[in-house]
């Protein structure tokens, strides 16, 4: 089989994206996207991850792949974004931790990880949030609320020569990033200013109904239009969204839920005006546990984007509704009211086949998890980025459709995993969801971490007394208390008669450089300012 021509079905982000890579990687190919004029995207503002962390690629790698940089953020609403808060996940009303994006500094120790459980062994009454503030140096960007660039040195430069440029406490200062956008406001930037702009002559675009998709032994024979038309292709891609239309709908491929793992299957998603926008606009994504589920804000230029995740299971959309507005009310939100909400009901899972024969699927249409840890828009550039791997190769066989399933499965099964992990590591016991999910029995994706109580993760190792490793793992375990050393096991082991004597050197060394990082962005710029002078200055 022999890919020249490609349909895509569906606009939206993962239409548009899809677009995107496929102009800019086969400019020899010719592509149609064909969109409904009737049908509004999910998008409610995204929040998208970087790179580099527990072996995941981020939204950076894509912007790199089809060469765009910074261009798209006044367009966008878009912002940067270097962690993501977790609060009130190990109980209630028990705070907020973060994981930073990009390699904890540990001085070149490769064992130095292990320090801060030493630090909160000799010192119990750490707060868990403080692993972060002593690994991340961006921490100090976070919390200071703080730019991540300093005012000398504009994005607009680019990123790589922003980071050859910079003084050396700066390139200590400038870790992976990500950012914080509108998805459907991406989607249109890159209908008008990327494929039709750039590549108009291989692209069309199509504003029709999908009236009928008769099959033949290849697949799809061709798409029949409202309009009359009959779009032919040798490969149609499905970005349908949670309808599935060409995957789920036409080929009836089965779909494998995520129940068992994640607890929920909706949302109410809002969009709050500023009222101190100096002082609302952060540099995180902030996720808070409440009674049945979680809430996130996601600061964009212009508003905030808020949403409550929840099982219907365990409360009605209505009372959700007012869980959420309550929980607005008590973060000092005003008027809430007054905004309009939207319900979101979630598909999460995956199909057991992504490819079948001249058919494949990428975004909602093919998976996805729930909007915890931002992976939505992740799991739509990577699932990309395996199709670009096959077409890459030129000739499509049976063997190239399995091995694209199996590559997307790889990574959703990862930050699935990454998901379900926060809920299992969660200690709160208030109300019947969270009871729930602490006497579920550990799915089996997580099994192989709770091998002997720590176990593989990701492939790296978390062992008692011993924890060489970075990424989400870490992160998320401290913050939830579920550490790999502790008093008894330096006991058992001998090592804690002479605790202070080896240990309080690095001990010291988190504290001093801790306050180091948060002296050198002092008198940094806040995100809002850096924003409104160098980004959106309309």
């Amino acid at each position: 089989m022999i890919i020249k021509n490609i349909v895509i079905v569906g606009g939206g982000s993962a239409g548009w994206m899809t677009a995107t890579t496929l102009l800019s990687q086969f400019p020899d190919k010719k592509i149609t996207l064909v969109e409904s004029p009737n049908i509004s995207t999910i998008g409610v503002g995204e929040s998208t991850v970087a790179g580099g962390q527990s072996g995941f690629n981020g939204i950076i790698n894509w912007f790199d792949l089809v060469n765009i940089k910074d261009e798209f953020m006044p367009h966008t609403d878009a912002i940067h974004k270097l962690s993501i808060g977790f609060e009130d996940f190990y109980y209630k009303d028990s705070g907020r931790f973060h994981y930073p994006f990009g390699i904890p500094y540990t001085f070149n120790h490769k064992s130095r990880m292990n320090d801060w459980y030493y630090k909160k062994i000799r010192y119990p009454e750490t707060p868990v949030s403080d692993y972060a503030n002593c690994f991340y140096p961006a921490m100090a960007l976070v919390n200071q609320n703080k730019s991540l660039f300093n005012e000398n040195f504009s994005v607009t430069q680019g990123r790589k020569d922003l980071e050859k440029d910079a003084t050396n406490n700066q390139v200590q200062l400038l870790s992976e990033f990500s950012y914080q956008l509108d998805a459907t406001k991406l989607g249109i930037w890159l209908r008008d200013k990327y494929c039709k702009a750039r590549y108009g002559k291989n692209f069309t675009h199509i504003l029709a109904e999908v009236k009928d998709i008769p099959l033949n032994e290849k697949g799809i024979k061709h798409l029949a239009l409202d309009s009359g038309q009959k779009l032919t292709g040798d490969l149609f891609i499905d970005c349908t969204g949670f309808r599935s239309l060409l995957l789920g709908q036409t080929f009836k491929v089965p779909f494998n839920s995520l129940e068992k793992l994640i607890p929920n299957n909706s949302a109410w998603a809002t969009k709050i005006p500023y009222t101190n926008p100096e002082k609302q606009i952060v540099n995180y994504t902030n996720c808070t546990a409440i009674e049945n589920g979680w809430v996130w804000e996601i600061p964009l230029w212009s508003r905030m984007g808020s949403g409550y995740v929840f099982s219907d299971k365990f409360v009605s959309s209505e009372d959700a509704l007012k869980e959420f507005k309550k929980a607005l009310i008590k973060k000092g939100y005003k008027n809430v009211e007054d905004l309009e909400y939207r319900l979101i009901p979630m598909k999460c899972g995956s199909h057991s086949q992504l490819w079948v024969k001249n058919t494949c699927a990428i975004g909602l249409s093919a998976g996805f998890i729930e909007p915890l840890h931002s992976n939505g828009l992740h799991s739509t550039h990577e699932f990309i980025f395996n199709l670009v791997r096959v077409l890459a190769q030129g000739r499509i066989n049976q063997w190239d459709r399995q091995c694209f399933t199996a590559s997307c499965y790889y990574g959703f099964n990862k930050f699935s995993a990454l998901v379900a992990l926060t809920y299992t590591l969660s200690h709160r016991d208030d109300t019947e969801y969270w009871r729930d999910i602490q006497n579920r029995d550990s799915p089996d994706v997580l099994k192989p971490q709770l091998a002997c109580g720590y176990g593989t993760f990701f492939d790296q190792k978390m062992l008692r007394g011993e924890y060489n490793t970075q990424g989400a793992l870490p992160c998320m375990s401290a913050g939830m208390n579920w550490n790999p050393t502790d008093i008894h096991t330096l006991k058992y082991y001998n090592t804690f008669d002479d605790f202070d004597q080896t240990y309080s050197f690095y001990i010291n060394q988190l504290n001093s450089r801790k306050k180091k990082w948060n002296k050198e962005v002092k008198n940094f710029m806040s995100p809002y300012q850096y924003l409104k002078k160098y980004i959106h200055r309309g």
